[in-house]
């Protein structure tokens, strides 16, 4: 018999894969390349959804913007919170309780009282990637923070400047007509050997929330962005870290999206290394060579990726087989938005294609 995986379609499409669920924008159009794959609408109706999640007895939470809902396997929905003052970036179910990561916060919220509360609050996800990501293993909540900036300096007088999450030292590089230093405000110059102070919520980061004691605590910092990431069966975090892009005032060419193994206390290099590699290394450079925004760093060799993609801004979702029900386990699943298509990664770390998505459609979560 075929192994199966469900999709949960309309103009987004779920795909869960018995161990894993993505969510793939727009059409119907999936070519199954696989033969160990086979698919089937199951549920319509869920256009604008933001994230998602399912509980021990299969039922659905929907969660839009400010909206969640909760499907039950038989397909009849029920309206569970409504807070105009919402926005909605990724839920969590445990035990009951619905994590809910929503603007700069995050919430707990009990299905049987029908109350919340705010467990992390402030969060600076005020720049370019403002998605909170979700992610529990045993007691501890993950979340992932993006940094505000494309490679660590703003370019104009409306953007957030990133909070460190160190105590670092700067080389005193500055970018822009504005003339702007690492970690600053729009046109605020820095001087060589100048100190950055450190925040314990800060961007650029994996932080964890206990749920038993309510500690805050780094997990792992220096990455800009996560677009996906699960926990396979040994409780190792595996994650899409988004590369550095060419755009003003700190120009980074070449650079790729990654696949990393998350390890705690590891500094992952952002914005002075990505996948592994010095930002002065000939690779992101065109006729100008880079310089460090950093002089202390924590790490001069910070670990290489267990993957690197071909491009920048393609990498999208991922989820991890750990039982093994599907493909060997622990196989990691991720999409690749930019060639339209869902992966297996192998443990030798080759990416094996399974299937391949409409031009109109993408993988969202």
């Amino acid at each position: 018999m075929k192994r199966f995986i469900k999709f949960l379609l309309v103009s987004i499409i779920v795909v869960t894969l018995a161990f894993g669920i993505f969510k793939v924008k727009n059409k119907y159009n999936l070519d199954i390349l696989n033969n160990n794959v086979n698919w089937s609408i199951s549920l319509k109706g869920c256009e604008g959804a933001k994230s998602f999640d399912f509980d021990e007895d299969g039922n659905l939470y929907l969660a839009f913007e400010d909206t969640i809902r909760v499907v039950n396997k038989e397909g009849n929905d029920e309206l569970i919170i409504k807070e105009s003052k919402f926005n909605i970036l990724d839920i969590l179910y445990h035990n009951n309780v619905l994590y809910i990561a929503t603007d700069n916060r995050i919430l707990e919220y009990s299905i049987d009282t029908k109350t919340y509360k705010e467990i992390v609050t402030s969060i600076p996800n005020n720049g370019i990637n403002k998605k909170i990501n979700l992610l529990l293993n045993e007691d501890k909540l993950y979340f992932s923070i993006g940094s505000n900036t494309n490679a660590g300096v703003v370019n104009s007088k409306s953007e957030a400047f990133d909070i460190a999450t160190s105590p670092w030292i700067l080389t005193g590089n500055n970018y822009g007509e504005g003339k702007t230093g690492a970690f600053s405000q729009y046109s605020v110059s820095t001087e060589v050997g100048e100190g950055v102070e450190s925040q314990k919520i800060g961007n650029a980061a994996v932080l964890s929330y206990n749920i038993k004691n309510q500690e805050i605590n780094l997990f792992a910092h220096g990455i800009r962005n996560i677009n996906g990431w699960d926990i396979d069966s040994e409780g190792e975090i595996k994650a899409i870290i988004g590369g550095m892009e060419d755009i003003p005032p700190r120009n980074i060419k070449d650079d790729k999206d990654y696949i990393y193994n998350l390890q705690k206390d590891n500094w992952y290099g952002w914005p002075d290394y990505s996948g592994g590699d010095p930002i002065t290394s000939p690779r992101f450079t065109d006729s100008i060579k880079q310089e460090f925004l950093i002089k202390n760093h924590v790490d001069k060799n910070p670990a290489a990726p267990i993957y690197q993609d071909s491009d920048v801004s393609s990498l999208q979702g991922l989820a991890i087989d750990k039982d093994g029900k599907c493909f060997d386990k622990n196989t990691v699943i991720f999409g690749n938005n930019k060639k339209g298509f869902i992966y297996a990664l192998s443990k030798e770390g080759v990416a094996r294609e399974l299937i391949s998505l409409d031009e109109r459609s993408k993988v969202e979560k």
